[in-house]
């Protein structure tokens, strides 16, 4: 049985994505985030960690690599003004979170109307450093 790690970083491959191994760590941090804050706070129905791992940043990972394609095709130059993503109904932070991981030079608001949800995105923010992920 492979690890979620070993899962996660074939699902990368798949996905034609290459992700640094500070980012495939901070995915799995955020990952057994949401699974710990789901045993208080009813952030997502999948709570198996393989279903996580597929249903939520595997399935979040799939945008990355259209939204890196279309960023440069926006801004070939260096930009003055960091872009900035609106994640509107979060719930748990997908995919922003995901996006906040993957593309740090993205601005990242992720708004839920539930503020023990916004509340967990900024808990993530703080835990996993990301400076440029805000709940709302």
């Amino acid at each position: 049985m492979q690890t979620l790690a070993a899962r996660l970083r074939a699902g990368l491959v798949a996905l034609d994505l290459n992700l640094s191994d500070a980012q495939v760590d901070s995915l799995l941090a955020y990952q057994a985030l949401i699974g710990k804050w789901n045993k208080v706070y009813n952030l997502t129905a999948v709570r198996d960690p393989d279903d996580m791992l597929t249903h939520h940043l595997l399935d979040s990972l799939a945008v990355i690599p259209t939204l890196r394609r279309q960023l440069a095709l926006l801004a070939p130059s260096p930009r003055v003004e960091p872009v900035r993503l609106l994640d509107v109904g979060s719930g748990a932070g997908l995919p922003g979170v995901v996006i906040a991981i993957c593309c740090p030079d993205i601005r990242v608001d992720c708004v839920d109307t539930v503020g023990k949800k916004a509340a967990f995105i900024q808990q993530a923010a703080v835990t996993l450093k990301l400076p440029n992920l805000r709940g709302v």
